[in-house]
């Protein structure tokens, strides 16, 4: 009754695209982000990001700033800001992030000799003769990460990383979550958001 039935299924890649939603689909995308980042994408990924930024009029218009109505409101207008205003997000943490520099000039000298160390370090030879010890590149890098680790540990920059997070959490969340979505324009690819009743 029972026969053995072999499928050979051939080798390759199956791709099985899945609709991720809410906070699923923003882990995915910072997954991808940071995998551009590692292959050296930062900086055009950051100016791509600014060339969306909205008008600051529409971003700070207070009469656009009202509570939701309900907890499943709340949360379609939250991630739906996020999207729309996420390179005046983006700019209001660089500010922040600039501010917490110029306010504290050991972490700016910090930041700096941090800075052209490196520069110097990548155009320097791939070995380093001091004294007996012969270094790598690999462990240049080490040793500059472990000198500029102590610089910035020294200058405070872990009370100033804590702060321009927890500022920039704080300004987005009460952002995002009291500015009315609806007075947003609607995309071509989205949907309105439906009043439930």
């Amino acid at each position: 009754m029972s026969e053995n039935v072999n499928i050979d299924i051939p080798a390759g890649e199956m791709n099985a695209t899945v609709d991720k939603r809410g906070l699923q689909k923003y882990v995915t995308e910072i997954e991808l982000l940071l995998q551009n980042i590692r292959n050296g994408a930062g900086p055009a990924l950051v100016m791509g990001a600014l060339s969306t930024r909205r008008p600051w009029t529409q971003f700070v218009a207070t009469e656009n700033f009202k509570p939701p109505a309900s907890l499943p409101r709340l949360t379609r207008r939250f991630y739906r800001n996020v999207e729309y205003f996420q390179a005046n997000y983006l700019i209001v943490f660089l500010g922040l992030f600039a501010y917490c520099l110029i306010t504290s000039p050991l972490l700016l000298i910090a930041m700096v000799a941090s800075f052209f160390g490196y520069r110097k370090l990548t155009s320097g030879p791939n070995t380093l003769k001091i004294g007996n010890w012969e270094l790598s590149k690999t462990q240049q890098y080490g040793v500059a990460a472990g000198c500029s680790m102590a610089l910035c540990w020294l200058a405070g920059a872990g009370a100033v990383l804590f702060w321009v997070l927890g500022a920039t959490v704080t300004v987005v969340a009460l952002h995002a979550s009291f500015f009315d979505a609806e007075t947003l324009p609607v995309a071509e690819d989205q949907f309105p958001i439906i009043e439930q009743v």
